[in-house]
């Protein structure tokens, strides 16, 4: 490295005073900004963001795609949405428009071709009693539909084919407090029941019914399936308990929706899944979308469930720790992290190393699988084939990376 002594060794004096000079300037200017290798999405104090090539875009108010590929995002302005469509990867705005009134996207269609918006009313996973709801469905160059029905209804996700939406129907309307999952036709405008596993409609009076705490869900790898795990469930009844007159007293589960063929399947989760905190949970997915991982960081459990048998194979001990559980995996490695590092095991739940760390904010694995990141409270740390740190200003959590 050339250094000031270096230059007044290898030269005079007025050689010295340029290079004095010279050395006052980069002091002073403003540091490069790293670049991230890969594309993240991620969250801000602002909303949903993109870290693109050191820079990150500004947050708003928005919902991804379960594929990744797309955003949508929407801006407040006097009376009216402005909605806009963009790729997460390239950046390449789609299209957008503004629409009257207030909105806020709540899913895009898996392959970014459709958003359901709702009314910005609260915390959608605590809303308000209300009479009906009204629902927009737009893609990126026009309002489709806007369907009004009756009760407290919150978008979840489409179905494959675009023809359908589920949604959270709450319960009470009067003072809601639970919910089931239910079919919205978007042609016939009427609210239906899943189907069970074996393709039946769930008959009246055997739709389960759920509370929100403790929700949080991941996508197939096609977003085809959506895996929500729920804890704190007490007394539950799945579909098939209503249906065979068992009683039911699970504590945790994965909800499994098929938003091709509209079933749904619930995967019981043992002790001590359900008992500790909802933060302390984490759900991953391997992959190639066989192995859904489940962790309990408080307890120091890991669940390891077949998505081809929706059975739990094992739960294996692994270290625990505090605070939010965030979890992600690669084609042989999962990563678990917590208040005071990262845990890195094989996919068998087997320690490989520790990774002593701030308080982690989210974990995702680059698409070749080459990378691992890390989010922290401003700045998004990466190891594997490069390793790296960039300061994110604003950063709060690590969605995924495009």
């Amino acid at each position: 490295m050339t250094t000031r002594r270096n230059l007044l060794m290898l030269a005079g004096a007025a050689v010295a005073a340029s290079a004095t000079a010279a050395c006052q300037a980069a002091d002073d200017a403003e540091p490069a900004a790293v670049r991230v290798p890969d594309v993240l999405v991620v969250k801000t104090r602002d909303g949903l963001a993109v870290a693109r090539d050191g820079g990150l875009t500004p947050g708003r108010t928005g919902a991804l795609s379960a594929t990744g590929s797309t955003l949508c995002l929407a801006t407040a302005a006097d009376k009216t949405t402005q909605l806009d469509f963009t790729t997460t990867l390239a950046g390449t705005r789609l299209g957008g428009y503004p629409i009257d009134g207030r909105w806020t996207p709540r899913v895009v269609h898996a392959d970014g071709s459709l958003v359901a918006l709702a009314a910005p009313e609260g915390d959608p996973l605590k809303p308000q009693a209300r009479a009906k709801t009204t629902i927009v469905i737009a893609d990126s160059k026009q309002i489709r539909q806007r369907i009004t029905v009756p009760g407290v209804i919150e978008p979840d996700a489409f179905t494959a084919d675009r023809q359908g939406l589920f949604v959270l129907e709450w319960l009470p309307a009067t003072a809601p407090d639970h919910y089931r999952v239910r079919r919205l036709d978007l042609a016939t405008r009427k609210l239906e029941p899943l189907w069970t596993r074996d393709k039946v409609p769930v008959p009246a009076g055997a739709e389960e019914e759920m509370r929100g705490e403790g929700r949080t869900a991941v996508a197939s790898p096609t977003g085809r399936v959506l895996y929500t795990l729920y804890t704190h469930q007490p007394g539950h009844q799945h579909t098939r308990d209503l249906l065979s007159g068992r009683p039911g007293n699970v504590h945790a589960f994965v909800h499994t929706l098929e938003t091709e063929q509209n079933w749904a399947y619930c995967v019981d989760l043992p002790d001590p899944f359900g008992h500790s905190a909802s933060t302390a949970y984490s759900i991953a997915l391997s992959a190639d979308g066989s192995l859904l991982f489940v962790v309990d960081l408080a307890a120091g459990a890991l669940a390891r469930i077949s998505t081809e048998t929706l059975k739990v194979l094992d739960v294996v001990k692994v270290g625990s720790d505090t605070g939010s559980a965030y979890a992600a995996a690669s084609d042989k490695l999962l990563y678990l992290g917590g208040d005071h590092g990262v845990q890195v095991l094989d996919q068998a739940g087997q320690p490989v190393e520790k990774w002593t760390t701030p308080a982690v904010r989210g974990l995702a694995v680059s698409r070749d699988h080459q990378r691992v990141y890390l989010a922290r409270d401003g700045a998004v740390t990466w190891r594997g084939s490069t390793s790296g740190e960039a300061a994110l200003p604003g950063l709060t959590g690590l969605i995924r990376v495009a």
